[in-house]
């Protein structure tokens, strides 16, 4: 909520669970998931071979796919016929009807005009209410834009190239960093080649920054890739690296690349000379003193959770789990989890029954009892804890609402996108090396779209928004998921669009920049006065240079 601090002294902040998401009949796919993976599928569960025919349905589909992926793709269908089930018309869940809920909740709490921000899928969200509700909106924030006409699974497959390419425009403008680096871009197309036929051995396995886990052995092309990837998240840190990176790897030395993947390098102590008394200096220090105060308050709040009868309540669900056998614990936790899947109310009687359910004796008093106990706030809370639980047990729903997310992609993003253009966009890449687990994300969307029980949305829908509303689309130039070429696509129909881009900044520009957040709240207070952007220009990277010789 910080984001929204400087406005909250003149201006009321909404924010809604979007239809679909954690409080308002969450859709998600990790109970089904994880029931499919780790009871249906153990043989010695009495459910062994419940999944069969759903595996066999999609081994028939995707005779190509691998095991595991027909194993994820039958778990999916097997999610999309519980959420049907438990009485969720999944067609329902789609973009117009979420902008609709906001001009009905905002209507309902005696809004007239209203502003809007939007980042991500947000905009996309935002662009919408602008097309079907355009008299109820002021003004619009756009951060890291989706156009309504984008055929996404065609262009994410270049997102990385494309960030890439922006650091070498942004190198090849600094007369010090084009100097030193000469024909970067040739020269990472040949490095890319060598490492995908000779990777380069690491001294000892590594593991990047969060929110990656898996330790890299050696640098490939692949993990040149992961650290394209990664600068999205650490863009201001990264970036001034990344020609030396290049340099050394030409070279065979992997120093800097693992200084920076690990972030060992980000210590103000660990910065080069050629950093001192620099804006991006500064704000790498504050970086680290904010990144120590948010694990310190974390530590804290952790420590207080854990010590809420809530908190304690799920604990001892799981204790018992952890004695039973692992499909039979699986089990339990997967009927835990879907307490908060299912339209049944989210309130006290409903985790009474779940414990009659599971639960006898002795085990039983303990749970009721304990619920008994609870405040009205505290039973409220075990469903945030089991909300909490369900990223945890399963990276299915973690950051984002499966069932929901995929009813939407397939209704209005994956239907306006082609697999041959996809493909032919990755085999006309400079580095197609950046582009490969992008493909695969792309043709697992297409997979998986062509069972989701949605049917497409109407071309209409996809036009590109034709608005007179004041709009300030802000763009980060190292972002991989929304590339800027996306952010750039979005002004065409703006009348009132304002395009502002930002060196060392990544996907959601307002989260990571004072200097976006001081536009944007101008832009708001004033939107029809175009914002001061001079502020901009402090983020330019500075470069770090080889060592003198």
């Amino acid at each position: 909520m910080n984001i929204y601090e400087p406005l909250r002294q003149t201006r009321d902040i909404i924010v809604l669970d979007q239809r679909g998401t954690q409080f308002s009949n969450r859709l998600g796919c990790a109970p089904a998931v994880l029931a499919a993976t780790k009871v249906l599928l153990d043989p010695n569960s009495p459910y062994a071979g419940t999944l069969d025919p759903l595996q066999a349905r999609m081994r028939s589909r995707f005779p190509n796919a691998s095991d595991d992926l027909i194993t994820l793709y039958a778990a999916f269908d097997l999610c999309a016929r519980l959420l049907e089930n438990h009485g969720n018309d999944l067609s329902n869940y789609n973009t117009p009807n979420s902008a609709q809920d906001v001009v009905n909740l905002t209507a309902a709490l005696g809004y007239g005009s209203i502003n809007l921000y939007g980042i991500s899928y947000g905009t996309y969200l935002a662009q919408r209410i602008m097309a079907n509700h355009p008299d109820r909106v002021r003004s619009v924030v756009l951060d890291s834009t989706v156009p309504m006409q984008a055929n996404k699974y065609e262009a994410i497959v270049r997102d990385l190239e494309v960030s890439f390419l922006n650091l070498v425009a942004d190198c090849e403008a600094d007369a010090a960093c084009r100097n030193a680096y000469p024909n970067l871009t040739q020269r990472t197309v040949a490095l890319l080649n060598q490492l995908d036929q000779s990777p380069l051995p690491l001294a000892e396995p590594i593991t990047p920054l969060r929110p990656l886990t898996t330790p890299i052995e050696r640098v490939s092309a692949a993990e040149f890739a992961t650290l394209i990837t990664l600068m999205n998240n650490y863009p201001g840190q990264m970036a001034p690296y990344v020609p030396l990176i290049v340099q050394e790897l030409e070279q065979g030395t992997t120093t800097t690349f693992a200084g920076v993947i690990t972030g060992a390098l980000f210590s103000s102590a660990a910065n080069p000379p050629a950093f001192e008394s620099s804006p991006e200096a500064y704000r790498l220090q504050a970086r680290d003193f904010e990144a120590k105060a948010e694990d310190i308050l974390r530590a804290r709040a952790t420590a207080a959770e854990t010590s809420r009868p809530a908190s304690r309540w799920v604990q001892q669900i799981q204790s018992i789990a952890n004695t039973l056998p692992d499909s039979e614990g699986v089990l339990l936790l997967v009927n835990l989890l879907g307490v908060g899947y299912t339209e049944t109310p989210r309130n006290r009687e409903t985790l009474l029954a779940f414990v009659a359910e599971e639960f006898e004796g002795d085990t039983a008093a303990s749970l009721t009892a304990a619920l008994q106990a609870m405040s009205e706030v505290e039973v409220r809370h075990v469903y945030d804890v089991v909300s909490a639980l369900t990223d945890s047990f399963s990276g299915v729903d973690a950051g984002i609402t499966t069932g929901m997310f995929r009813s939407l992609d397939c209704r209005e993003l994956v239907p306006f996108s082609d697999p041959a253009q996809t493909q032919a966009n990755y085999e006309a890449m400079l580095m197609p090396q950046l582009g490969i687990g992008r493909v695969a994300a792309a043709q697992q969307a297409y997979d998986l779209c062509s069972f989701w029980p949605v049917e497409p949305a109407p071309a209409r829908e996809h036009a590109p928004v034709n608005s007179s509303i004041p709009t300030l689309v802000l763009q980060g130039r190292y972002d991989v998921q929304t590339n800027t070429e996306m952010g750039i696509g979005v002004m065409a129909g703006l009348r009132n669009g304002t395009f502002v881009e930002f060196s060392s900044t990544g996907h959601g520009v307002i989260v990571a920049s004072q200097c976006a957040k001081d536009i944007g709240v101008a832009f708001v207070n004033n939107p029809t006065q175009v914002p001061n952007t001079s502020c901009t220009t402090d983020l330019f990277p500075q470069f770090v240079l080889p060592p003198a010789e």
